[in-house]
């Protein structure tokens, strides 16, 4: 995949988590840390899953 469409995918993804979670909860922390969590598994999840299958 190329870096860039992973890239917008991970931010478009981590914005809708963040997003649906602050619709759950207003404390700042908790939709930030769910945003970025999102976000570096999906830019790294192709890294994460050769190095956990090989």
């Amino acid at each position: 995949m190329d870096p860039i469409a992973r890239f917008l995918l991970g931010l478009g993804l981590a914005a809708i988590a963040s997003g649906v979670t602050y619709a759950v909860t207003t404390t700042p922390p908790w939709w930030w840390a769910v945003g970025l969590v999102v976000a570096v598994l999906v830019w790294f999840g192709e890294l994460i899953l050769d190095l956990v299958l090989d």
